[in-house]
């Protein structure tokens, strides 16, 4: 996991959004974006209260990953569910 920190630690330097969408677009593949694009659409999919097999029918994923961004959102400690129920 020491890549992990020291990856945490470059967002810490980045000052604007560019740089992070930067950063993101330069170190992750385009299968990897697609990915991580999809994970996030999970997600909000399922803070906008879709249910999880619509979103798994929706978008071509299987239910277990829409089931493990359901188990993130439940979690009320979670740094995602923090920032994607800010608003409520």
């Amino acid at each position: 996991m020491s890549e992990i920190n020291e990856i945490s630690k470059i967002f810490c330097y980045l000052k604007t959004q560019n740089e992070v969408s930067d950063f993101i677009l330069e170190i992750l593949t385009e299968s990897e974006l697609e990915t991580l694009s999809k994970r996030w659409r999970i997600l909000t999919m399922l803070s906008e209260g879709k249910t999880q097999r619509d979103i798994a029918k929706t978008l071509n994923v299987s239910l277990c990953k829409v089931t493990r961004g359901s188990k993130i959102l439940k979690n009320k400690n979670a740094i995602i569910t923090k920032y994607l129920t800010k608003g409520e």
